[in-house]
């Protein structure tokens, strides 16, 4: 069994490990870029010295002028984009090493943390048993846990006052008589009524029995309020009564001394948010580094293409290839050694091609696959994998899978599912919610070392830790 933190850092092993191996891999695709442009370079001095043995010296003088100055351009060139690619690798090395460093860092921050947090949790516990043992603590929770059941039966009698209300009220609605007194408020300080309208309604009145009548069809309406409103009281009651109860929890953490060892914690928590915020920086940083090399390596141009571009163009002119095939027709044995040193050096720069070839499509399979990995570590942090208390039971595991992918033989689903599938996250103080939650109240109310009111301090690590 391993930790959530040790995992991540296995897969972060696996990416730093591909890397490596892009870095021999480039170096390798450089030395091949600089062996073809030796082997172009030694094919244009054996036309040149073809030119020598078998041109008069006006064509021939012209010839060698015309590939001395494409050699020297082409050499020059080749300086320039041979700086250029070391630069660009050498500030990828770095942004590698810093991602590296960083990673490390948050490492040391994490562990940090969770030493900080772990005299929380054993006096968190500690503090829980005894405050849940006290008399005082038990009465308090009773009366929250008997709260709901009133509360749940007075919205229930409320719903069933609203059905009863709309059957009842019916035949009150339905006499002419009586809404004809209710609405003009008959009986009351709002009747504006005149002396001898108010005369023939007294008569009405008496008549249906209204007084009683409007008494029921008064309380008919407000008895489902008055319920739902009891209702009300009651949650508020349950609200104002966890309050009590996690103030009494507080009080008793403050007490026995959870204060300081909280401030360390917020202090190793802001550290984690600082390195946290540095690695994804870096990260950065390197991803657009990535992209630079990818549009020079992996797309095919590769850093010393034009170069060699422009030696290829000079060498395969005209007049050099009639040369070379004169050479053919006629040989003599200084033509048989040059040509011999044409076709070596065009043999060689076949097997250079194929080689720069099959180093850039390793390369680009390797960088896909690294890619790959990283995608699944940030799905990684984003699940809250390497957060306290998670463990994968399958370690070893991890760690084949991932070399499996390395080697091209395992897909990116495999990973994920031996991941999800290893994960288990073992008991913690985030199962309780003793004290407000842990390890500081979740309200700007109160703070666990008895600082001002409003410090809004609370704790969070989904996803970031």
């Amino acid at each position: 069994m391993i930790s959530g933190r040790q995992a991540l850092a296995t897969i972060e092993q696996t990416i730093g490990q591909a890397r490596g191996e892009e870095g021999r891999l480039d170096a390798a695709l450089k030395s091949a870029a600089d062996q073809m442009a030796r082997l172009r370079a030694e094919r244009m001095d054996a036309f040149r010295a073809l030119a020598r043995l078998k041109l008069d010296t006006m064509t021939r003088d012209g010839m060698v002028r015309a590939l001395d100055a494409a050699e020297r351009q082409a050499l020059d060139l080749l300086a320039q984009r041979r700086q250029a690619f070391e630069r660009l690798m050498e500030r990828r090395r770095a942004a590698e090493q810093a991602v590296k460093d960083r990673e490390a860092e948050r490492h040391a921050k994490a562990a940090a943390l969770e030493e900080a947090l772990k005299p929380i949790a054993a006096l968190r516990q500690q503090v829980e048993a005894q405050v849940r043992a006290s008399p005082e603590w038990a009465a308090q929770r009773a009366r929250i846990e008997d709260a709901p059941t009133i509360a749940a039966e007075a919205e229930k009698k409320a719903a069933q006052a609203d059905a009863d209300r709309e059957a009842k009220r019916k035949p009150y609605e339905a006499d002419p008589l009586f809404m004809y007194l209710w609405r003009k408020k008959f009986g009351t300080a709002e009747d504006r009524s005149g002396p001898l309208v108010r005369f023939f309604d007294r008569r009405v009145a008496r008549l249906i029995g209204y007084d009683k009548a409007r008494a029921n069809y008064v309380l008919l309406n407000e008895i489902p309020q008055r319920l739902r409103e009891h209702a009300e009281r009651m949650k508020a009651e349950i609200a104002n009564g966890r309050e009590r109860l996690t103030a009494l929890e507080r009080e008793a953490l403050v007490k026995a001394g959870i204060g300081p060892l909280a401030v360390r914690a917020r202090a190793a928590k802001a550290d984690l948010d600082q390195a946290e915020r540095q690695l994804a920086e870096a990260k950065a940083a390197l991803a657009a580094l990535d992209r630079e090399h990818d549009a020079s390596v992996l797309q095919g141009e590769g850093p010393y293409r034009d170069a060699i571009e422009l030696l290829a163009t000079a060498d395969a002119q005209e007049n050099l290839q009639a040369l070379y095939r004169e050479a053919m027709a006629t040989p003599t044995p200084e033509d048989d050694a040059i040509v011999r040193r044409i076709e070596a050096a065009d043999g060689a720069i076949h097997r250079a091609e194929r080689e720069m070839d099959g180093l850039r499509a390793r390369l680009r399979d390797l960088a896909q696959r690294r890619a790959t990995i990283e995608r699944e570590r940030d799905a990684f942090r984003q699940q809250g994998y390497d957060q306290p208390y998670g463990r994968f039971d399958n370690g070893s595991t991890i760690g084949k899978v991932l070399g499996g992918i390395l080697g091209g033989v395992i897909g990116s689903a495999v990973l994920r599912d031996t991941l999800n599938g290893g994960y288990n996250r073992q008991p913690g103080p985030w199962d309780s919610d003793f004290g407000g939650g842990f390890p500081f109240p979740q309200d700007a109310g109160g703070d666990w070392t008895g600082g001002a009111r409003g410090s809004g301090d609370s704790f969070d690590t989904g996803g970031s830790f």
